[in-house]
């Protein structure tokens, strides 16, 4: 076994009590995975999984006094709520056996460590470590974290095999951790990646966000674009596409890739810019010798739902990205009226988000032009803020007259909606005549005006039937 007692690892409060309780229970223990990965990386690990010999019921026995979840009894899994904190506690196992191409028809639990970090993923992930016996490294995994890589422990056609995912996972860890996947590794991944197919939809866009939402998912979209056409198919057109405009100096794909990387790292906003020029392809034309692709905003958009359905995103979610893709080329304008317009279409905070999205997808373009057209952005952008903060009216919501009030005056049915509108549009124009006092007189005037254009059309009607 190799261990390496100068790794030294900060454990958590509650991570060390529940090695430290089995190891006094007489049963080995160790964190393991991810958590202990990122420590050695010198990051602090949110979620700790622990592996143990002893069995779930054993496990139960030693946490007998604190309350126990068996969230996965029957893989052997465990979690004790410690500090209100909850710690995932596994046995020692071994898998055998994937017919589904991600599940094990056979688990077997085993009483040594080692044979339970043979299951494991990739060398990165298959350290364990506790204080009394250091860092237990048997494929390799701290060399390889040194080296930036992503390796499959033992043979990696195997793994893949075995669990499908992994190879999205590849793609994920390469982009959250800025590794490059070993070449037998991404050779093999690249081999049997229509796996993923067997892979729930649900599991394929958790780890498909995660690679967006990477510190490194430029070099992770780019160098392992064929597993990631695998997830979203509709994107390989996008490889290599000459834009042949003044405006990018990338491909479709590259800028693509470039703008997810410029963007705000959360994921709605990643996915917005993976999305956000999927369609220009298909809307490509030459005029002049210069590339366009009118309405490809809303062909993305149409694709962008279609895939985000497929892989069943939070219709939430769904709903949000694809609003933002297909508004994402809408031009902004440099009066507070027109500007308040837009407000008034797409609410504040959904025009913040496009702003964002548009600096992103600027920032992508790469070309003098571009930057010069983001002083537009910083300029819309400050007129929106002001406009916001100091309260003035571009929405129902903010005009001082309701409905109610109109239908006091005299309004009723549809006439009510149209006279609403046509006072809001009065006080965008012109701010200061969004007081209820002025509202109501306008809305009087009107009705005198419509009287009078009634009385007029009823006396020529009486006029035009006399004899």
């Amino acid at each position: 076994m190799s261990v390496k007692k100068e790794a030294r690892i900060k454990l958590s409060d509650e991570v060390k009590f529940v090695i430290e309780r089995l190891s006094e229970s007489g049963f080995s223990a160790y964190a393991v995975g991810g958590a202990v990965r990122d420590s050695v990386l010198g990051l602090s690990p949110s979620d700790w999984d622990v592996t143990t010999s002893a069995l779930p019921n054993q496990t139960e026995e030693v946490f007998s006094d604190k309350r126990v979840v068996e969230t996965g009894i029957k893989h052997g899994t465990v979690t004790v709520i410690v500090n209100d904190k909850p710690i995932e506690i596994t046995t020692f196992r071994k898998e055998s056996g994937y017919s589904d191409n991600r599940h094990p028809d056979k688990i077997e639990f085993v009483g040594d460590v080692a044979e339970d970090l043979r299951r494991r993923d990739f060398t990165v992930n298959s350290l364990a470590y506790n204080e009394k016996d250091g860092l237990i490294d048997l494929y390799g995994g701290l060399s390889d974290i040194n080296d930036k890589i992503i390796r499959a422990v033992g043979n990696a056609e195997e793994r893949f095999s075995e669990d499908s995912l992994r190879i999205i996972r590849a793609v994920r860890f390469a982009s959250k951790l800025g590794f490059k996947i070993e070449e037998n590794t991404l050779r093999a991944a690249e081999k049997l990646k229509s796996g993923l197919d067997n892979v729930s939809a649900e599991r394929i866009f958790s780890e498909f966000v995660k690679t967006l939402c990477g510190k490194d998912a430029f070099n992770a979209l780019t160098n392992y674009r064929e597993i990631i056409c695998e997830v979203v198919p509709e994107i390989r057109d996008c490889f290599d596409f000459e834009q042949h405009s003044k405006w990018h100096l990338y491909d479709v794909y590259e800028h693509i890739c470039r703008s997810v990387a410029a963007v705000k790292n959360e994921p709605q906003f990643r996915t917005v810019m993976f999305f956000h020029d999927i369609a220009k392809p298909a809307a490509f034309f030459v005029k002049n010798g210069e590339g366009h692709f009118y309405g490809h905003a809303k062909l993305s958009a149409q694709i962008a739902d279609r895939v985000l359905q497929r892989l069943k995103a939070p219709n939430s979610f769904r709903k949000n990205v694809v609003f933002l893709v297909e508004n994402h080329d809408l031009p902004l304008p440099e009066s507070d009226f027109k500007l308040k317009k837009i407000l008034n279409k797409t609410g504040a905070e959904d025009f913040f988000d496009l702003i964002e999205v548009k600096y992103a997808d600027n920032a992508a373009q790469g070309t003098e032009i571009a930057i010069e057209e983001r002083a537009k952005i910083d300029k819309a952008r400050a007129m929106a803020e002001r406009i916001v903060k100091s309260g003035e009216c571009f929405s129902l919501n903010s005009l001082a007259i309701s409905g109610e009030d109109l239908k006091a005056l005299g309004f009723s049915g549809k006439a009510v909606g149209s006279e609403l509108e046509r006072l809001l549009l009065l006080c965008m124009e012109t701010p200061s005549l969004n007081e209820p006092s002025e509202l109501k007189r306008l809305a009087e005037k009107r009705i005198e005006k419509n009287s009078e254009k009634n009385f007029e059309k009823s006396s020529k009607k009486n006029f035009e039937k006399r004899p």
